[in-house]
């Protein structure tokens, strides 16, 4: 496994990140039977498995129901192996609505409740989940972060979010990291976020960067109204996962695997999550952070193809 400096932090982290949302609550596209979180002991076996791969970063929340508790269950007694991430600000019982709350007092209390489930004496990162653009300008949250910083329970702080509310972190000076989404369909952050993060040394960690299943063969089950997402995957698939229509040096043998290399080809890019329920997928994830990246001409190749739609 691969490693790459989180920013300015000074911590190491394996270049494929375990998104803990799947073991927690049901999640994805839903293809025929093929849906829904583990029971509890398998999801203590994957959650093994992330660390036996020699995964090392975690993130979670307390918005994916029951993912903190069994990390705590499962692997609390390997808690010098991994970086462990959550985030405040959104909470989510099991089978409930969101419900949202980023002042002082309830990001203390996040703070105290993903300690006391996680088993952990302290949250090497902890970001604002889904942080709108004026929960950045208002620095309630962040307040409440150095505070946790005092006590010794958070080490570094960052946020999630939209591009914007990224670009808005990055440009207080105040957090260590963003989360965002970007992947071959959506490539947004390369145009100002992923510059300036490197400007000003913020780790950059990526969500979807499967499109939440899109750039998987679980595409195919996509309904009507994303019929362009399904016909993208269709289109990558059949003109480059093929190794002998690739013609490179660097063959894809699955979608998944093409879509992974993409995102890791920008050096912007601290690590990028991605998150399973399944340890076959987990393998296979795992297997792509060999060291071999995509060279800027196939990147360009792979946004040529993604376009033509």
């Amino acid at each position: 496994m691969e490693h790459r400096k989180l920013g300015r932090t000074g911590l190491e982290v394996s270049e494929i990140g375990f998104g803990a949302l799947e073991i927690g609550r049901n999640w994805g596209i839903r293809v025929g039977d093929d849906y829904g979180r583990p029971d509890e002991t398998e999801a203590i076996r994957v959650l093994n498995a992330v660390l036996d791969a020699g995964i090392t970063f975690i993130d979670t929340a307390p918005a994916y129901e029951l993912s903190e508790e069994r990390i705590g269950k499962a692997i609390s007694h390997r808690r010098g192996e991994f970086i462990l991430a959550t985030k405040v600000g959104e909470r989510r019982n099991d089978g409930e609505d969101s419900f949202y709350d980023y002042s002082y007092a309830a990001t203390l209390a996040f703070i105290e409740q993903s300690l006391r489930r996680m088993r952990t004496d302290v949250i090497d990162l902890v970001q604002i989940h889904s942080a709108p653009v004026d929960v950045i300008r208002k620095g309630e949250t962040l307040a409440a972060f150095r505070k946790a910083q005092e006590q010794g329970k958070v080490r570094f702080v960052g946020i999630t979010g939209a591009v914007e509310s990224a670009i808005e972190a990055v440009k207080t000076g105040d957090y260590d990291t963003v989360q965002v989404s970007y992947n071959i369909a959506y490539r947004e952050p390369e145009k100002e976020l992923f510059p300036l993060a490197r400007q000003h040394d913020i780790g950059v960690i990526i969500k979807d960067g499967l499109g939440a299943g899109r750039l998987t063969d679980k595409a195919v089950a996509l309904p009507d109204e994303r019929r362009a997402d399904r016909e993208r995957a269709r289109r990558l698939k059949e003109t480059l996962v093929d190794p002998k229509a690739w013609r490179t040096t660097l063959p894809t043998r699955t979608l998944p695997e093409l879509a992974i290399r993409f995102v890791l080809a920008n050096q912007a890019v601290s690590t990028v999550i991605l998150g399973t329920r399944k340890r076959e997928n987990l393998t296979a994830n795992v297997n792509v952070a060999d060291g071999k990246y995509m060279t800027p001409e196939q990147a360009a190749r792979v946004i040529e193809v993604a376009d033509q739609g």
